[in-house]
C-alpha cells in the first residue's frame, strides 16, 4: 500500500480548520490476486500485452527458478528483517506543517528548561503541575523571542488551550507515552487560572456567514476598486475565481489554492429538460486536510446559469477566461470563446468533453505574480499562499465597509449552514462535502452562533421575517462605505509623538550610521511604528460604529443630515481595461440565448484582455483642489493629455546623440510605457525624471539588472531591438541611451 503523502498547510493562523475531524477508518484495497476471472476480457496469453522473444522467455524462467518465484533471493529478506529500523515507525505520523509547530513548541520548552536549570528530555518524564503551570506562565510573559524580535503575544484563551494540546503531542513524541490523565485534568484548571491572570479573552472568532449578496458586493469591489492593486490583472481575476470556487464547494481554502488544471474538467452537456446546451465545470479537490490520512478526493459539478442579472457571480466566465488566456484547451481550433457557440453534441450522446492539454495537468491554477525585467508576469510554479489570499480578502472587506474581518472561512461557514438548511442535501452529503466524519464538528464550529431564525415569530405562530433575520446575522449586516479603511495624515502624525517612538528615535540618533546597531535600531523603530499604526487603525474601526451612529442621530434630530453624502477616498481612477472589464460583467442580458452567448463571450474576452494588465503597486492620490482636479484628464476622448506629453518628452530625452549625454530617464521604463493605454496611470511613474543621472543608474541596477535571469527575454522597445545577455543590455544602455551602469 502506498504511503500517505502529506502536504504542509500554510503557516497563517487562519488556515487551521476550526474542527478537528478524522475519518473512522480508511478503505484498504486488496493486494491479493482474484481467482475469479470468469467473464473477464483479460486473457492469459502473453501476446495480449506484447510479444516477447524466446531469449527473454528463457531469461525470465531462469530468474523465477533461481529465486523461487520471487524477484529477490531469500537472503535479501533475511537481512532485511535483521536490519529493519523499527524506530522510524514509532509515534504518530504528522504532516510537515504539524512537525514545524511541534518543533517550535519543543524549542520553547528547551528555553524554559534552560531558565530553570533542568534537562529538557528528563523533564518530560517527570512532569508535575508546578512545572507545567510555570512553563505556560513563563510563555505568556515572554515579550521577545530568542532572536530578539517582539512577539505578538497570546490574546485568546483558546490559543492557550491549543498550545497545551500541542505540548502534549510533544511529550508523546519524545517519550512514546501520553500524559497522565490526572495531570491532564489538573492542567485544565491551571489553564483557566492562567487565562484569568493574563486577561485572555474567552471570545471566539466570529463565524457569521457571508450571504450571496455579501459575496456579490465583495466580488464587485475586488474587480472595481483601485484602493487595492494586485501587480498583475490575472491575480485580481484569480482572487475572484477563488471565491466563486470556494463558495459552492464549502471546501477548505487551501484545497482550492492547490487546484491544478488537471483537476478541472469542462464539458458541453445536453439539457435533459430540452434547454440550450450547458457548459458544466467539474473540479476535483484532491488536496485537503490530511489529519490521520489522506481523504478521498471529491468532485463538484457547477452548471452554467443562463440569464443572470449580471456575470459577477458566474465562475464559468472567470475560469474560461483563464483557460483561454493560457490556451489550455487541447483542440487546436478552440482558441476563443466565440468558438464555443459553434459546438454541438452528437446525436444520442449527452456530453461533449472540452479536454485540456496534458502538459498543464500538474500546473497550478492559482499562481502568484513575479517580477520580470520591465514589469510583472504570472509565475510558472510559485503558488499563491493562503496567507496572501487571506490578506487580499480582508483588505477588500475593509474597502467594502464590513465591520468584521472577512476571511475565506466565512464562505465555508455559509456553505455549511446552507447545506444544513437545504432539503436537497442530506446530513451525510453535507458531512462528505465538508470532510467531516460526523456532525459534531459542524455543530461545534460551523453552526452559526448568531441564531439565523425568527424565533419570536415562530413562537407566536406568525410568518417569520426570514430575509431580515438572514441579513442581520450575515457578515454584511453593518456594511458602510463611510467606515475608515486607512489612517488620516493627522492620525499617522500622532504616532510619531508616541513616547516609545520618541525614545527609540533618540536612541537611534546616538548610534553611528552604517553600523549593525544602527540597522537593528532602525528596524525596531519602523516595526514599532507599524505596530502602533495597526493598533490605532483597529481601535478607530472598533469604535466607529457606535460613535458614527451617535453623530448621525444628532444630525438627524438637528435637521442637518445628508443620507446621500459621498466619501471621496482619493484613489486613482480606473484604467480603460478595468472599466471595460466591469462593464462587460455588469452588462444586462437579452431574453434570447444568442444574447446571453454574446454577453458571456464579451465578458470572457474582457477577462482575457485584463489578465495581461500590469497594475503595479497601490497608489493613492493626494488631496487636490477642485481646479487641480479639473486639469487631470479622466476620459479617453482627449487627443493628448499630460501623460502622453510627458511620454514624448522622455522618448526624446533618452535618444542620445553624443557619448557625453546622460539622460535622467530609464529607457526600459519608458519602453514599457509605450505598451500601455494612453490613460494608464502607471505611465506617470514610468516616465518620471530622476534628480540626477546617478539616480537613474541606481534605479536601473536595482529594478532591472538585479532581477535579470538567464531565461528573461531582453528587448528594448524604444529601439525595437532584442539584446542577447546582461552585458549586451548594459552596453546598449550606454551607447544608445547614455545610461552608465
Amino acid at each position: 500500500m502506498a504511503p500517505n503523502v502529506r502536504l504542509p498547510p500554510d503557516s497563517d493562523s487562519e488556515y487551521s480548520d476550526p474542527g478537528l475531524e478524522c475519518s473512522d477508518e480508511s478503505d484498504v484495497d486488496s493486494v491479493f490476486d482474484n481467482d475469479d476471472h470468469e467473464g473477464s476480457e483479460c486473457g492469459s496469453d502473453a501476446t495480449v500485452l506484447g510479444e516477447s522473444s524466446d531469449e527473454d522467455d528463457v531469461d525470465f524462467k531462469d530468474a523465477v527458478n533461481l529465486f523461487g518465484g520471487n524477484t529477490h533471493p531469500p537472503e535479501y529478506y533475511q537481512n532485511a528483517v535483521k536490519d529493519f529500523d523499527e524506530s522510524h515507525y514509532d509515534g504518530q505520523d504528522y504532516s510537515p506543517g504539524s512537525d514545524i509547530l511541534l518543533d517550535a513548541i519543543e524549542d520553547t520548552w528547551k528555553e524554559f528548561c534552560k531558565v530553570v536549570n533542568r534537562d529538557p528530555k528528563e523533564s518530560y518524564t517527570s512532569l508535575s503541575i508546578g512545572i507545567l503551570y510555570n512553563f505556560f506562565n513563563w510563555r505568556l510573559n515572554q515579550q521577545v523571542n530568542k532572536d530578539g524580535r517582539k512577539l505578538c503575544g497570546t490574546k485568546k484563551k483558546s490559543s492557550l488551550s491549543t498550545y497545551w494540546k500541542v505540548f502534549r503531542l510533544c511529550v508523546e513524541r519524545a517519550t512514546g507515552d501520553k500524559i497522565d490523565p490526572k495531570l491532564n485534568r489538573k492542567m485544565h484548571r491551571a489553564l483557566r487560572d492562567l487565562a484569568k491572570k493574563h486577561g485572555l479573552s474567552d471570545e471566539k472568532r466570529v463565524n457569521r456567514c457571508m450571504t450571496i449578496e455579501d459575496l456579490s458586493e465583495q466580488i464587485r469591489t475586488t474587480l472595481s476598486t483601485t484602493e487595492k492593486c494586485f501587480q498583475l490583472g490575472e491575480i485580481r481575476i484569480l482572487a475572484v475565481l477563488f471565491l466563486l470556487l470556494l463558495a459552492p464547494a464549502g471546501a477548505r481554502p487551501a484545497s482550492i489554492l492547490r487546484l491544478r488544471f488537471g483537476d478541472i474538467r469542462a464539458v458541453l452537456a445536453r439539457d435533459p429538460e430540452g434547454g440550450a446546451h450547458n457548459i458544466l465545470t467539474r473540479f476535483t479537490l484532491a488536496f485537503t486536510k490530511t489529519y490521520l490520512g489522506v481523504k478521498d478526493a471529491k468532485t463538484f459539478t457547477v452548471p452554467e446559469n443562463f440569464f443572470d442579472p449580471s456575470l459577477f457571480l458566474s465562475p464559468h466566465v472567470y475560469l474560461m477566461g483563464i483557460l483561454f488566456r493560457h490556451q489550455v484547451f487541447k483542440a487546436p481550433s478552440l482558441t476563443s470563446p466565440d468558438k464555443l457557440d459553434m459546438l454541438d453534441i452528437h446525436a444520442g450522446e449527452k456530453e461533449l468533453p472540452l479536454p485540456l492539454k496534458r502538459e498543464f495537468d500538474d500546473r497550478l491554477v492559482f499562481r502568484r505574480a513575479v517580477k520580470t525585467l520591465t514589469g510583472y508576469d504570472i509565475s510558472m510554479d510559485a503558488p499563491i499562499t493562503y496567507g496572501m489570499m487571506a490578506r487580499w480578502i480582508r483588505r477588500i472587506g475593509e474597502i467594502l465597509g464590513f465591520e468584521y474581518s472577512t476571511i475565506p472561512y466565512s464562505l465555508r461557514y455559509a456553505a455549511a449552514n446552507g447545506f444544513d438548511q437545504s432539503v436537497d442535501i442530506s446530513e451525510a452529503l453535507r458531512n462528505l462535502a465538508l470532510d467531516h466524519a460526523n456532525s459534531v464538528p459542524f455543530q461545534r464550529h460551523y453552526l452559526g452562533r448568531e441564531v439565523n431564525a425568527d424565533t419570536w415569530a415562530i413562537l407566536r405562530g406568525q410568518k417569520p421575517q426570514q430575509a431580515l433575520i438572514k441579513q442581520a446575522c450575515s457578515v454584511g449586516h453593518s456594511i458602510s462605505k463611510r467606515r475608515p479603511t486607512d489612517l488620516t495624515a493627522e492620525q499617522v502624525a500622532s504616532v510619531n509623538t508616541h513616547p516609545l517612538i520618541r525614545k527609540l528615535e533618540l536612541e537611534l540618533r546616538r548610534m553611528k550610521r552604517g553600523s549593525n546597531e544602527h540597522a537593528k535600531a532602525l528596524r525596531k523603530l519602523r516595526n514599532e511604528k507599524l505596530r502602533l499604526k495597526r493598533s490605532l487603525k483597529q481601535n478607530i474601526r472598533n469604535e466607529w460604529t457606535d460613535s458614527q451612529a451617535v453623530e448621525d442621530i444628532e444630525r438627524q434630530l438637528r435637521g442637518e443630515w445628508n443620507p446621500n453624502q459621498v466619501v471621496d477616498k482619493g484613489c486613482r481612477p480606473q484604467g480603460s481595461a478595468q472599466k471595460y472589464l466591469v462593464q462587460a460583467l455588469a452588462a444586462k442580458c437579452d431574453d434570447t440565448i444568442e444574447g446571453y452567448y454574446r454577453r458571456r463571450n464579451d465578458a470572457i474576452n474582457a477577462i482575457i484582455a485584463y489578465c495581461t494588465v500590469e497594475e503595479g503597486p497601490t497608489m493613492r492620490r493626494k488631496n487636490t483642489s477642485p481646479t487641480e482636479t479639473q486639469l487631470t484628464p479622466t476620459t479617453d476622448t482627449q487627443k493628448e493629455g499630460p501623460l502622453q506629453k510627458a511620454l514624448k518628452i522622455a522618448l526624446k530625452a533618452i535618444r542620445v546623440k553624443t557619448d557625453k549625454e546622460r539622460p535622467r530617464y530609464c529607457f526600459l521604463c519608458v519602453g514599457k510605457a509605450l505598451t500601455l493605454q494612453p490613460d494608464d496611470p502607471l505611465i506617470k511613474d514610468l516616465v518620471r525624471e530622476f534628480y540626477t543621472s546617478g539616480d537613474t543608474a541606481k534605479h536601473f541596477r536595482r529594478r532591472h539588472l538585479s532581477i535579470l535571469e538567464d531565461h528573461h527575454v531582453i528587448y528594448c522597445r524604444v529601439c525595437d531591438e532584442t539584446l542577447e545577455h546582461k552585458k549586451h543590455l548594459q552596453n546598449h544602455g550606454l551607447k544608445c541611451h547614455g545610461l552608465k551602469s
